[in-house]
Parts: C-alpha cells; structure tokens; sequence
C-alpha cells in the first residue's frame, strides 16, 4: 500500500496583462495624446526631445487638428476699440495691445457655458518691424490660425493656442483708406498649404455727381510656410466693398460694391485651387451691399447670408445650394428667426452674425445697444439670450477704454504652425 503524500498544487496567479507591457508609440502619441488640449501637449513638448520632436511632426499635428475639427467650436473673441479712424487717435493701439479670449458654446442650445471667457492670449508680442494692430480690424480663423486684417496694409496671422504671432509682409498699397479691412484664410489642399488672401484698389475714384465709381482693382495671396511675399492673382472682375468675405471649402467668396454702375448682382467666388476667380454666383435675396446688414457665414459646410429680409424686426437666412453644369446654384430660405415681443426694433441693428449651427439652433452674435451672444432656434421659436459680451468679456488689459466693438469667430484650436513651414499633407 502506497502511503505518499500526493504532491502539493500550487495555484499560479497570470501577472496582469498590463504588466511589463509597454504602449506603442503609435498609440500613444495618435490615439491618447491627440485628443489632450493644445495647453497640455505644450507641456509635454518639454519631457524630452523626442517627444518635442514627436509632437512637432506634420503627422501628429495633421491628427491633433483632425480630431479638433470633429468637436463643436468654441467661439474666440477679440475686443478692440471702437474707433474706425486710427490715424486720427494719437493713441494708437500699442503693437502688443491685443488680446483672444475663448467661450465654450457647448453642443446645442441650452448647452452653453456662461461663466466669464477664457483669456487665451494676452498682449500677444507684435514683432518690432510691424506697425500695431490697429482698433479697426477684421478677423478670420482656419484649423486654429486667425488672419486679422488692419487699417493699414498689414496682416497679422496668430495660434492663439501656441501663442505664435507672426506680422506678414506689407500687402500692396491700397488707395482706398476708407474701406473696412477685408481678409480670407483658408486651407489648400491641393498643394497642402495654408492661403490668406486681401483685395486693395490702385485706383478708386467715385464721382457723386455722376454716380460714377472709376476703379482698378487687385487681389493677391499669401501662402503660409511658401515664401516671403504676396503674390498678385488674376483682378477681380468687379469691384469689392465692405462685406467680410467668408471661406466655404476651397473657395473665398467676396461682396462686390454696389457703388458700380450698373450694380453687380453677384458674389465673387475665388477658387484656391486654381488661384482664379471663377463662376459668379447670384446675390442672395434682400442684399443690401452692406457691412453692418449682410453677414456671410459658412454654416454646415454651407455658404449662408443673413439680413434684415422684409421686416425690422424679423432676419431670414438663406443658403446657397450646391450647382452643377445643368443647374445653376440658387438661393432658398434656411429659416427666418424673430425674436419675438419682449426685443424691440432695434434688435440686432447693427450686425445680425450667424456663428454657427447645431441641434436645430443657430449661435448668433447680435449687436445694437449691446453686444450679445444669442441661439436661435431654426424654427422661429424664439432666440434665447446666452452671453453679453461686455459684461463676460473681461478686457483687463484696457479696461480703461468703455466702448469695444467685440469680433467673434468660431475657433477650434490645433497645433498648426505658421512659420517657418506650415504644410500639412490630407
């Protein structure tokens, strides 16, 4: 009889998979870090330079901009000086004095975040050789980048996310002193590059007498990380005036001056893939050929106008529907917003801007006695009041100076260099 102990068991316990187990860079780079803040990844550029190097690379700013652009915006504000002559003020906004604060919109009405804005930039370093920015400005945001066009000939390009600031080379002279300041960006992706583009006139000369407007018009483009200088396009085939131009895809569309006579009926379209203008494309109903009324938007990828339509207290927006070589692109109505019996007349009398569209709601910056940030629902049920620009916006930088006009775009905000090469490949 076999009286042996049988032999002892040990239960073994497997070590957890996470153990001894290194991520691919790949991974962590392209699926984890991509989706962190800007601020965030600024940081982790100094872990070491690999890193440093890692998050420089086209590729991995490529994807941190593609996952930015699948997120709803935020809506970046600037405040300047209402002030639409410059030259006459001796004093001239300081090359530093200018400031980028951010406003979570949320996702869909009743989402938005009411807590005062984020500053993201403050007095952002003008370079020395530049003139300041002056109080007049127009302001335009592409993949993070804003172009902010000035009184004078000068076009400013920052990442207020990486707080680079960059003063483009002197345009051509412009004639025109008067004229608001006009400037598009936007991304080519034939040629993988980022495109600023201005209009200035060599000639304007308008006789009230004969209501006779004697002109010579040019355009030129400004290739990021593609050279030091403008270079001049084909001329607009008409006239350009104060309405901000807007980029929808792959094109600039641009308002023409009704001050020609016989009046254009058109927007001019320029095409950054062949650097030209190309087919003209019908007013929208109700343009009045004016800044403060009309508004051009780039809504769901769409080309959009706002204005006043037939009624002061009323604003249609209409969108513009795609064409081909049978069927011209027309005009049909997106949705006409009244803000119903508690807003006066006065409402939205001086500037009625579309932002941005979700949920069945329209972010809207409305500006008369203030400056406010409302969404409309696309339905006509009313607009519901969500920031007050003057109140939320906090200008310490200037709060000495009481009355700002507050430009607003929507921003998304991305790792995207403007110098020395921003080339990022689809």
């Amino acid at each position: 009889m076999d009286h042996r102990r049988p032999e002892k068991r040990y239960r073994t316990t497997p070590p957890p998979l996470t153990a001894g187990v290194a991520l691919p860079d790949d991974l962590i780079f392209m699926e984890i870090l991509v989706r962190l803040p800007v601020k965030c990844l600024l940081r982790f550029k100094c872990v070491c330079r690999s890193w440093r190097s890692r998050m420089q690379d086209a590729g991995f700013v490529r994807r941190q901009r593609d996952f930015s652009q699948s997120s709803p915006p935020t809506m970046l504000v600037v405040a300047r000086k209402n002030a639409y002559e410059d030259e006459d003020d001796e004093e001239l906004s300081e090359p530093e004095d200018i400031a980028f604060y951010r406003v979570r919109a949320g996702h869909k009405p009743g989402d938005f975040e009411t807590k005062l804005a984020e500053l993201l930039l403050d007095k952002a370093a003008c370079p020395p050789e530049a003139a300041g920015v002056t109080d007049v400005i127009h302001a335009a945001h592409c993949d993070g980048l804003v172009a902010l066009a000035t009184t004078t000939n000068q076009v400013f390009v920052c990442n207020p996310a990486t707080k680079e600031l960059v003063a483009l080379p002197l345009g051509s002279p412009d004639v025109d002193s008067d004229k608001f300041p006009s400037v598009a960006i936007g991304f080519d992706r034939w040629r993988n590059q980022y495109v600023v583009a201005r209009y200035f006139y060599r000639r304007w000369c308008y006789d009230k007498s004969r209501r006779k407007l004697d002109y010579d018009i040019g355009h030129e483009v400004f290739t990021l990380g593609g050279g030091d200088s403008w270079e001049l396009t084909v001329d607009p085939p008409h006239s350009i005036g104060g309405t901000p131009p807007v980029c929808v895809g792959d094109t600039f569309y641009w308002a023409c001056d009704d001050l020609e006579d016989p009046c254009p009926s058109s927007l001019l379209r320029f095409g950054l893939r062949d650097r030209t203008f190309d087919d003209l494309v019908p007013c929208p109903p109700h343009f009045a050929y004016n800044p403060t009324l009309d508004h051009l938007a780039e809504l769901d990828g769409k080309l959009c106008h706002s204005n006043n339509g037939a009624s002061l207290t009323t604003f249609e927006v209409w969108q513009l529907a795609d064409g081909d070589d049978t069927h011209p692109a027309q005009w049909s109505l997106r949705c006409r917003i009244d803000p119903g019996p508690l807003y006066d007349e006065g409402f939205g009398c001086y500037g009625f801007q579309p932002l941005w569209a979700a949920g069945g709601g329209m972010l809207v910056r409305v500006s008369d006695s203030d400056e406010m940030l409302y969404w409309c629902d696309e339905k006509g049920r009313g607009v519901e009041e969500v920031l007050d620009l003057e109140v939320d916006v906090d200008s310490e930088h200037d709060k000495e100076l009481k009355n700002h006009v507050y430009h607003v775009v929507p921003y998304r905000e991305s790792l995207v260099p403007i110098t020395p090469s921003t080339v990022i490949k689809v």
